[in-house]
């Protein structure tokens, strides 16, 4: 019985997928895994690397080309329904864990509690225009009180690496076809708030991978034309759920002011 699916979601990631696999490969657990890889056709070698690793590692892997590109939300469902673990662990091709026991503790955390739609984890964040780290990053919003960690997700304000998801959660309450409908692109907002609204959530207190910030990525590209993309996205998302789950006015005043200073 396969435990846990390593949903990995690619798009030329040739300058980092090797590393991103080796630090999977090196996980230390008691459980069986899966490593199930969603390629939205990529233009550079990333299949080529993929299939390497397929060919070392045969029964480990499910990696699929899409016909087509999907984009990150398409593929993060396309993906998802031919995962067969009872825990998803999000990662994308660009980033990796630092800690060899990181899925073991992530799989415990939630098997301890079976209410638990989500555990989320520290991360170090690398700025590779100038090899900068940054320590956990994140270590202020996982250090947190709860309703502090829920106040800032729903604001949009958190950087989702590193979390693992508890696969019925994700099916009952996270309304993927009205996201799709919505041509929403972004993945990991919808989903947590979701999640955050209808189950339970915990943090483990440590830095368990490592987030690249390069300028290749979708959500750090330099352009006006995508960060406007993206922050309307970001507002028509949190309109829906603002209504959906009868925000306060408190909170919706916060994100506005946010959305209209930062625009």
């Amino acid at each position: 019985m396969i435990e846990l699916s390593i949903l990995l979601i690619t798009f030329n990631n040739e300058k980092y997928i090797e590393e991103t696999l080796l630090s999977i490969i090196k996980q230390k657990v008691d459980f069986n895994y899966e490593i199930v890889v969603g390629e939205d056709c990529s233009t550079d070698n990333t299949l080529k690397i993929l299939n390497q690793f397929d060919n070392k590692f045969p029964n480990l892997f499910k990696i699929k080309k899409n016909e087509s590109q999907l984009g990150i939300l398409r593929n993060f469902k396309a993906t998802l329904d031919r995962c067969e673990g009872q825990y998803i662990f999000n990662l994308a091709g660009d980033d990796l864990l630092n800690n060899d026991y990181a899925f073991q503790k992530m799989v415990r955390t939630l098997k301890s509690n079976k209410n638990l739609g989500f555990v989320d984890t520290g991360f170090d964040k690398i700025y590779k225009e100038d090899s900068r780290l940054n320590h956990f990053s994140n270590r202020k919003i996982i250090e947190a009180p709860q309703e502090y960690y829920k106040k800032q997700l729903l604001l949009g304000r958190l950087t989702p690496i590193g979390v693992c998801f508890n696969k019925k959660h994700l099916y009952e309450f996270v309304d993927f076809d009205t996201y799709l409908n919505m041509n929403i692109t972004i993945d990991d907002y919808p989903i947590l708030v979701d999640l955050v609204m209808n189950t339970s959530f915990t943090t483990i207190n440590e830095s368990l991978h490592i987030y690249r910030v390069h300028n290749q990525s979708y959500s750090h590209t330099k352009s006006f034309e995508n960060h406007y993309f993206l922050k309307n996205q970001m507002k028509n998302l949190f309109g829906y759920f603002a209504s959906k789950y009868k925000y306060d006015k408190n909170l919706i005043n916060t994100f506005n002011n946010n959305y209209y200073k930062e625009l």
